[in-house]
């Protein structure tokens, strides 16, 4: 629960309600916890997907795609070249448009409901010496063989899903 006193006038008389409201019993306060964006890059280099390894929770010591969330006044497109220059030190030239998909990401124990963005990035010649780290999120950067790709060692449902699509796009699936 991210409340547990109402922020207008401390009543501890909450409720939530339809899955997406904080309503106060007492003051009728109304906080909406709506879903948040948040955009990624599926990056195809030399037939391999690149991968970072996640540095931090959640999901700490696995594998996810460079991204994150998208800024108040943020287009999704610019988010995502944004964190692959923040986490990796790397912009790809052009992107296009992969998939959607609602996502859960727990954050100190709050539980933020997502709608992730993934974009496809295709170049060739990248190694990790084209990269330079965010150390405090990424510990590592890994290329992988599409049809090496485990599920299992990847973040994120919403991830999962995005590698099914590309998959399936690539005739993989």
């Amino acid at each position: 629960m991210p409340f547990r006193h109402c922020p207008a006038c401390g009543s501890v008389d909450l409720v939530f309600e339809h899955g997406k409201r904080w309503r106060c019993a007492s003051c009728d306060f109304q906080y909406f916890h709506n879903v948040a964006t948040a955009a990624g890059a599926v990056i195809e280099s030399d037939g391999k997907v690149v991968f970072i390894v996640r540095a931090v929770d959640p999901a700490a010591g696995l594998l996810a795609l460079p991204g994150g969330f998208v800024d108040p006044g943020e287009r999704a497109e610019d988010a995502v070249t944004r964190e692959c220059r923040e986490e990796i030190g790397w912009v790809p030239d052009a992107i296009e448009f992969l998939a959607s998909f609602p996502n859960r990401y727990e954050y100190r124990n709050v539980i933020y409901n997502t709608c992730d963005f993934f974009f496809l990035a295709r170049t060739n010649g990248l190694g990790e010496k084209d990269f330079t780290l965010d150390p405090v999120e990424t510990s590592g950067v890994r290329f992988i063989k599409p049809e090496d790709i485990n599920p299992n060692e990847l973040a994120f449902d919403s991830t999962r899903r995005a590698i099914e699509v590309y998959l399936a796009m690539r005739g993989l699936q």
